[in-house]
């Protein structure tokens, strides 16, 4: 590397690629508002992001989907890796993945992901439910890895149109109200039986 010239890393999805202040310049960056989509399986919660899959940095996530061919066409215009899913009962249906590492490159924590209603009012991300609907907005910028060029998306806010409240079902498990008797300490404490 020529001196005079700084190295910094981008935030690839797939690897880090060593990239040059002037080739950083020339990369197109933007946001885009994906508009109307259903969102299934969101692990948003800004405090547990998912570490399932990465436990040195969880992220936040959600899968959209739509069953319309034409929408789906125009989420690859954007670059989006759309993937067909045809489940054993039910429509075919297109899927994305969108995620968001909470730490940066740097070392530095990410600044979780904005959810809000369609009154820009946040919303608990651990209430929305599958098939809730609304608007991502996702970050996209162009990479270079291993020789393969490509356009990463990285997952920015959910605006909720149609918010489906997920309910935790009840646990089989759990405590049933019940009366508690109060016992002041004086009254125990001369007890053989404590």
């Amino acid at each position: 590397m020529r001196s005079g010239r700084k190295c910094l890393w981008n935030n690839s999805l797939t690897h880090p690629v060593k990239l040059t202040l002037n080739q950083i310049l020339k990369k197109r960056l933007k946001m885009a508002i994906i508009k109307n989509v259903e969102m299934y399986f969101a692990k948003l919660n800004p405090k547990r992001p998912n570490a399932k899959f990465n436990k040195k940095n969880p992220t936040w996530e959600v899968q959209i989907r739509t069953t319309d061919k034409a929408q789906s066409k125009e989420w690859e215009k954007l670059g989006l890796s759309v993937k067909a899913f045809i489940p054993d009962d039910g429509a075919p249906f297109y899927r994305v993945n969108l995620r968001k590492k909470s730490i940066k490159e740097d070392g530095e924590p990410s600044s979780p992901v904005s959810i809000v209603d369609g009154k820009l009012n946040p919303v608990d991300p651990d209430t929305i439910g599958n098939g809730s609907v609304g608007n991502i907005r996702v970050f996209q910028y162009e990479y270079t890895s291993e020789g393969k060029k490509g356009i990463a998306s990285v997952l920015m806010a959910v605006q909720l149109t149609k918010h489906l409240v997920y309910t935790p079902p009840a646990r089989d498990d759990d405590f049933e109200e019940t009366e508690t008797e109060m016992v002041a300490a004086e009254a125990y404490e001369h007890s053989e039986d404590f």
